[in-house]
């Protein structure tokens, strides 16, 4: 839905503007919806509810992030601050991420649901007051021809850049990652033995990782040459896969965890900020979103895939979980097969 997202404001303005009213929208709706979650009593088996009452919260989500990264396209470009605006970001997205998993664990295995749709409704509450405070962009968009005409041609522009096009094609394969996702926490809660919590904190663990990888390459990022970067990010994404295999113990658990999401989180942000650079501002919304629209669907088909590969492996008595591992390593390595397109 991010592409539909992106279109509708760089070519709608809503009440004047084309970032800032849409930022307060998607942060009201998601704050709406998850205090009504939380107040709300799920008996089980309530599938139907629970999707009607998420439903308004996914979709605001995707609509913040859609209008974050235009914002962060906006304002970067022009001071060359791309990949440290992206920095912050991230930083700030791993910090919660980070505090998710050991919060989530918890929160599994003690039921509190109703507890954690009431802190993430309050938080999105003060999301708004932010945007409210500090989101700035031109107040007087307006929805005329010449408007509409001026996005179209830069829309249509990135469209027809070979670069742009290898850019997306790189960024699919490396987001097919199938041992990711349902493979691993099978793997640790079943194979391993982890308990719910034990997972929730190696996830922690992963998002720590990430964390210590966003600020690194704020700090770098300026000072690398963006081809050197370009083969950075596929080692990053061929290391954070191949840890996997070293994966035996609930503290390896932990050091793997770490080493692999300080390696993806490197790889991502070299990778979104070379997006970052050459998308043109008036379309960064529907650019940025259709690129993560690719990330995503990617991500989604590889955990689709690694759980029926994992799940054939162990039928014909192969060690699954490697088998995952070596097709994810596979997958990042084939990205130097895009580089020479890249050259430019």
């Amino acid at each position: 839905i991010k592409p539909a997202f992106g279109l509708l404001s760089d070519f709608v303005p809503l009440l004047g503007s084309r970032r800032r009213s849409y930022l307060l929208l998607a942060n009201g709706l998601a704050a709406a919806s998850l205090l009504v979650l939380a107040f709300v009593p799920l008996a089980p088996g309530s599938r139907w509810l629970l999707f009607a009452l998420l439903l308004p919260t996914t979709m605001a989500i995707a609509l913040g992030d859609v209008i974050v990264d235009a914002l962060m396209v906006e304002k970067g470009q022009p001071l060359g601050l791309t990949g440290r605006f992206q920095s912050i970001q991230w930083t700030a997205a791993n910090i919660a991420l980070l505090l998710t998993g050991v919060l989530g664990g918890y929160i599994a295995e003690e039921r509190l649901q109703s507890l954690a749709f009431a802190l993430c409704g309050a938080l999105w509450l003060f999301a708004f007051v932010v945007a409210w405070r500090y989101a700035d962009d031109r107040k007087d968009a307006r929805l005329d021809a010449a408007s509409l005409h001026e996005t179209g041609a830069a829309l249509m522009s990135v469209f027809r850049d070979p670069l742009f096009l290898a850019i997306c094609a790189l960024l699919t394969l490396w987001s097919f990652n199938p041992v990711w996702g349902s493979v691993l926490y099978l793997h640790m809660t079943e194979g391993l033995g982890f308990s719910e919590r034990d997972f929730g904190n190696v996830t922690s663990a992963f998002f720590a990782g990430a964390l210590i990888g966003s600020i690194g390459y704020g700090i770098y990022c300026r000072s690398v040459r963006l081809s050197t970067l370009l083969h950075l990010s596929i080692l990053a994404a061929i290391v954070s896969n191949a840890v996997y295999w070293q994966l035996g113990s609930l503290t390896s658990a932990y050091g793997i965890s770490v080493l692999a999401g300080a390696a993806y989180m490197t790889g991502t942000l070299i990778q979104l900020d070379l997006t970052a650079r050459i998308i043109p501002a008036r379309a960064a919304a529907t650019v940025f979103a259709i690129v993560m629209a690719l990330t995503n669907f990617a991500g989604s088909a590889s955990e689709a895939f690694g759980g029926w590969l994992f799940e054939a492996a162990k039928l014909q008595g192969r060690d699954g979980f490697s088998t995952v591992v070596a097709i994810s390593v596979a997958f990042a390595a084939s990205c130097w097969l895009l580089v020479p397109m890249l050259r430019r």
